[in-house]
């Protein structure tokens, strides 16, 4: 514990003597994401709400997703942007465990949405016959919902069952939890065994379309659903792509005791690359979704109003 508490005030010791321009960086760039975040995921239900093309029962999936990354910019990340701000926790403990646990569960709400939509893509275009009989509106809804209530339940577990404490971590810009080693493994496989699912998912979708792909009239009839498909499975990636360094940098010093220590850089790389995940899908939907692109267009460029013409005679 001695050895802790001295690597803990070493670390404390380095964000306080940080140069003036380190600290107005590192600011500046949490705060962006913080920003992109809140922002894009915001138009993202604007536009689904808007559009009646989108406001389809299949995309309340996408709002799911899109509320659990609005969360991450409103509950987790202005307490690192704060904290990174000041070289000090100011909140109090109480605040470290309402963080903790909100992390541990918004980002397995995430996870748990994306198979969701990974189970619906599969249906739709897998086995379609079954799809108006399962997906149903109240279907999507309840499990939609179970995918938070679920995650929000196992991290009040984990925090004050299962763990030894919370802190906030300088290296991290975040509050660390200390967890008894047996649950370690159980938390990780409850987070990523949906990635199995996900995985299955998106690889029969695959199997199905190149089979079709020389069918004109069925690719000319699920043209619309497989570009859907294919930018879930490009906001699942971009997930994994992200979180898969984030977790190798993260993992041995935010979940796990003992004297792990690694740069502090490097740490507060991986802290950023998790909230960064909370920001990608407003750009790939854009990028890959017509109908998004031209409610984002919309929102951000408001029409200029029509000129009444005067008669010249």
């Amino acid at each position: 514990m001695d050895h802790e508490n001295e690597r803990f005030g070493y670390l404390w010791q380095i964000l306080n003597q940080r140069q003036k321009a380190t600290v107005v960086l590192e600011t500046i760039i949490f705060s962006l994401v913080m920003f992109l975040s809140l922002f894009g995921n915001l138009l993202v239900c604007s536009a689904v709400y808007r559009n009646p093309r989108l406001r389809q029962p299949s995309n309340y999936y996408i709002i799911f997703l899109a509320l659990s990354d609005i969360l991450q910019a409103l509950f987790t990340m202005p307490l690192s942007v704060g904290m990174l701000a000041t070289s000090n926790w100011r909140y109090g403990i109480p605040t470290c465990y309402f963080m903790v646990i909100s992390m541990l569960s918004l980002a397995p709400a995430s996870i748990f949405t994306m198979t969701l939509m990974a189970l619906d893509r599969y249906y739709k275009i897998v086995n379609p016959i079954k799809y108006q009989n399962i997906f149903t509106k109240k279907f999507i809804i309840v499990t939609g919902a179970l995918a938070w209530i679920a995650p929000i339940l196992n991290s009040i577990l984990t925090v004050f069952a299962f763990g030894f404490g919370v802190s906030p971590h300088p290296g991290l810009a975040i509050c660390k939890i200390e967890l008894k080693k047996f649950y370690f493994p159980i938390l990780i496989i409850f987070q990523n065994s949906p990635f199995f699912v996900i995985m299955f998912c998106y690889w029969k979708i695959y199997k199905v379309v190149k089979m079709h792909n020389a069918d004109v009239s069925w690719q000319n009839l699920n043209a619309e659903e497989v570009n859907i498909s294919k930018t879930l499975f490009a906001s699942v990636f971009s997930f994994v792509l992200l979180w898969v360094p984030a977790n190798t940098i993260l993992l041995p010093s935010y979940l796990m005791s003992g004297s792990f220590n690694s740069p502090r850089v490097i740490s507060l790389i991986g802290t950023l690359l998790v909230f960064t995940s909370s920001c990608l899908n407003p750009f790939i939907y854009s990028f890959m979704n017509r109908s998004f692109r031209s409610e984002f267009k919309k929102c951000l460029i408001p029409r200029k109003p029509q000129s009444v013409g005067t008669d010249s005679n």
